[in-house]
């Protein structure tokens, strides 16, 4: 059976992450969506670790069992071999992300080559145009400027969404 991981703070989670889950379910069985805890950064964020969790479930309910919200904390790669992930998946909207991951990705193969004595590889998936401009960060910073359903609709998926209009009320 084959295990993919999808990783990132998911601060909140968004059509962005909502894309690379359904990218990811026609190629493997299985995917964990793995949420990074920064210490860092949990400060600054709009949700817990717990109510994103119970988003990101809420919001791939309709795959059933084929997908799992997880935490994590340390390398994402020593979470990748202790889940027994086949391969870790990474969108890519612009060349910025292309960037980042490709260093990222050597970086990373060469740990779990090398440290968890097998490789697993990392696929990318270049986003839809309608979804290069999606981000978690753009989403806290639309959240703070107070803006409305219709605007965020086009950025998270429903339970996100609902989440934030309740705080906003």
């Amino acid at each position: 059976m084959s295990l993919a991981l999808l990783s990132g703070s998911m601060n909140p989670f968004t059509l962005g992450h909502q894309h690379l889950v359904e990218m990811s379910l026609l190629i493997f069985d299985r995917l964990v969506i793995g949420v990074g805890i920064h210490p860092e950064k949990n400060n600054s964020t709009p949700f817990t670790i717990d109510e994103r969790l119970a988003l990101i479930t809420a919001s791939v309910a309709e795959h059933g069992d084929r997908v799992s919200a997880q935490s994590y904390e340390g390398a994402t790669v020593d979470f990748a071999l202790k889940i027994n992930a086949t391969a870790m998946v990474r969108g890519i909207r612009n060349g910025t992300d292309h960037a980042h991951e490709a260093s990222m990705n050597f970086a990373n193969s060469l740990m779990t080559e090398e440290e968890g004595g097998r490789l697993v590889p990392t696929l990318f998936f270049q986003c839809p145009p309608s979804l290069m401009e999606v981000s978690s960060t753009r989403v806290r910073e639309l959240m703070m400027l107070g803006r409305s359903q219709n605007v965020l609709s086009h950025y998270v998926p429903g339970p996100v969404l609902e989440a934030i209009s309740s705080r906003q009320s």
